[in-house]
C-alpha cells in the first residue's frame, strides 16, 4: 500500500498570523494589545510562549499554548489560506528547525 506524508513548515510570521486569528476569534486578546515575542518550547510536547503586549501590564502578559491547539490553529491557518489539506490524514506538529510543521500522513 502507498503511503503519503507531507510536512508545512510555518515561518515565524506565519505562525503569527495564525496565533492572531486564534486569539482575535476566542477573544483572548484585546483591541490594543499586539503579540509579542514568541518562543517554541519542548521537543515531545510541543508549546509556543507568547508575551502580548499593550494591555494593563507595561512588561506584557504571557500566554502559552499547547500543542492541541498549536495543530488545530495552524490546520485553520491552512483553510484560511487554502492550502489543501487531506481530512483523513494523521495531522501531528512538530518543530522543524527553529520553526513548527503541520505533518500529514495518509497510511
Amino acid at each position: 500500500m502507498i503511503s503519503e506524508w507531507r510536512r508545512l513548515v510555518f515561518t515565524m510570521d506565519e505562525l503569527a498570523t495564525a496565533i492572531l486569528h486564534y486569539l482575535l476569534s476566542t477573544s483572548k486578546i484585546g483591541e490594543k494589545e499586539s503579540l509579542g515575542r514568541i518562543a517554541i518550547n519542548g521537543e515531545d510536547d510541543l508549546q509556543v510562549s507568547i508575551v502580548i503586549k499593550g494591555g494593563e501590564k507595561p512588561e506584557g502578559r504571557m500566554l502559552e499554548l499547547k500543542s492541541e491547539i498549536l495543530g488545530a490553529l495552524l490546520l485553520t491557518h491552512c483553510i484560511r489560506s487554502k492550502i489543501p489539506v487531506a481530512k483523513r490524514a494523521k495531522k501531528s506538529i512538530i518543530r522543524h528547525e527553529d520553526k513548527l510543521a503541520l505533518v500529514l500522513s495518509i497510511d
